[in-house]
């Protein structure tokens, strides 16, 4: 997992997530809303056709990679569009351009699903009521989730994330780097992701305030199946690649033209979208590539 930047304009961002379309979407949400509250319905119903739009901008921001694993999705797989936030519990943001994510089957569908542990209180959502009158609904349609084009709405809206502090990271708000570390088995032949060990030792030393980084870590790794073997196995291929080009470096017999090449192939590995850049990119951190 790496930090993902969201693209924010009206070409990147689909008109489904802003302006009217959004209003409507969401004066929908509401009304239903009072419907379960009134024993009409009983429960909401939502339409996949709103969020798919989605998909091409979120998999172009991951590099064809899922968000949560980073293995690459777009050339074996049409990918989910994952509510970061599940809708089951999270009704008014079931339409949110900025709870979705771009994640593999696995993640979503057999790990994640509907789990969304928290370490404070959950994001209160909006009060509805059985004898809520038609125009407080449509005076609060538009406004439930945040504007995707609208800087202020999202700063708050990133505050209320941090406010609620979910135990599962979301790449977009939170950086991985400082939650994990990878840890290779030439045994095993695997890599698996564990707790970051330094952050963990600087929050027991000093006290800070940020969040504990080992039931964040462990939490997004069960949660996303993070150590599933088949991830595993893959990231030690990926590793040990990275490894060789390491260990070529150190033969003086290569020609400078030879060593550019394995350097800017180094370089590409920790690429936004190569497959486990944040694995790459740990490693790497750990003893710094030179330059070309």
């Amino acid at each position: 997992m790496i930090p993902l930047k969201r693209v924010r304009t009206k070409q990147a961002i689909h008109s489904n997530f802003y302006g009217e379309r959004k209003r409507v979407f969401e004066e929908e949400l509401l009304l239903n809303q009072r419907r379960i509250k009134r024993g009409q319905i009983g429960k909401h119903t939502f339409k996949s056709h709103r969020w798919k739009p989605a998909k091409k901008q979120l998999l172009a921001e991951t590099g064809g990679k899922c968000a949560y694993c980073e293995a690459s999705i777009s050339t074996v797989a049409f990918g989910d569009v994952d509510h970061y936030r599940p809708k089951s519990s999270y009704w008014w943001l079931a339409y949110c351009y900025d709870n979705y994510l771009a994640s593999c089957q696995l993640c979503n569908q057999r790990f994640k699903k509907e789990a969304f542990p928290t370490q404070n209180r959950k994001m209160r959502s909006p009060t509805i009521r059985r004898n809520t009158t038609d125009d407080y609904i449509a005076a609060k349609a538009g406004t439930i989730a945040p504007d995707p084009l609208n800087k202020n709405r999202v700063e708050a809206f990133i505050g209320l994330h941090q406010q609620e502090r979910p135990l599962l990271l979301n790449p977009y708000f939170d950086d991985p780097t400082e939650y994990f570390a990878w840890r290779a088995d030439d045994v095993l032949k695997e890599v698996e992701i564990t707790a970051n060990p330094e952050r963990a030792q600087v929050e027991i030393i000093v006290n800070v305030e940020n969040p504990e980084v080992e039931p964040i870590a462990a939490a997004s790794i069960e949660y996303y199946g993070l150590n599933r073997k088949t991830l595993r196995n893959d990231r030690y291929m990926t590793y040990e690649r990275y490894r060789l080009y390491k260990q070529a470096l150190t033969d003086g017999r290569i020609e400078p033209e030879t060593r550019i090449l394995i350097i800017n192939a180094m370089e590409g590995m920790q690429a936004p979208g190569a497959p486990f850049a944040g694995m790459i990119r740990y490693f790497d951190a750990l003893s710094p590539s030179p330059e070309p």
